[in-house]
């Protein structure tokens, strides 16, 4: 009928008109079949896997120099010449570097995930899922899997263990205390909310990991485990 109002398109098609609109790689990639798509979003991939692979290799590269810096430390007097005894120390605590240096390190992409899904929702009501995800994976995976692959490659009849039965025992009871205060700070005090004293006092809590496993590589007495290696 002439001067009828033609209807508004509906949201199906405005929503087809959208994701066909939207690309990624270049612009009118999403016209392109869908094998050659997958192909092109593949070969991507790949090429940020060779480039974070480069930047991680680097990365301990530096923290292999980091490790190597010693400093000269006078422990007594040579009773025959009277000259200084200097013993050379390393700078960096290893447990400590270990868990600091090390840690961040192997966990340079999750980190970086996390952190770019923050920047991208701040100020927003929710969180994105892609970086506490990416996180708490991470983290199961580094828990489980990765003792079991330890505990499975010795070759039969090798002998390997612990070197600090101690530390190991700090950083698991740290590592399962990490899911029990999620817990309660997601559940329990201010349910599906972070807030500000929450996230501070997550932060804080890493120093006193820091802390505990310093105390207790050097044996300090209340706060560390009263264990000793019997071959030592």
């Amino acid at each position: 009928m002439a001067g009828a109002a033609t209807p508004p398109p509906s949201s199906s098609s405005s929503a087809s008109c959208g994701t066909d609109a939207a690309y990624l790689l270049f612009r009118g990639e999403t016209l392109l079949p869908d094998g050659v798509h997958a192909s092109l979003y593949a070969v991507a991939l790949a090429y940020c896997f060779v480039g974070l692979s480069a930047v991680t290799a680097r990365f301990f590269k530096s923290m292999e120099q980091i490790m190597r810096h010693s400093r000269e430390v006078v422990v007594g007097v040579d009773p025959r010449t009277g000259a200084p005894v200097v013993r050379r120390d390393k700078v960096w605590n290893y447990t400590v570097a270990d868990i600091a240096l090390l840690a961040f390190g192997t966990s340079f992409p999750q980190i970086s995930l996390a952190t770019i899904d923050a920047i991208r929702n701040l100020g927003q009501l929710t969180a994105g899922g892609l970086g506490p995800g990416t996180l708490v994976g991470s983290a199961a995976f580094d828990l489980f899997p990765i003792h079991a692959v330890c505990v499975l490659m010795p070759r039969a009849g090798s002998k390997k263990k612990i070197s600090d039965l101690g530390v190991w025992l700090v950083e698991l009871f740290w590592s399962f205390w990490a899911y029990i205060w999620l817990y309660v700070i997601l559940e329990v005090w201010t349910p599906r909310v972070i807030t500000l004293w929450e996230a501070s006092l997550t932060v804080l809590q890493y120093g006193l990991l820091l802390l505990h496993a310093y105390a207790q590589d050097k044996r300090c007495p209340f706060v560390s485990i009263p264990l000793y290696d019997p071959d030592s």
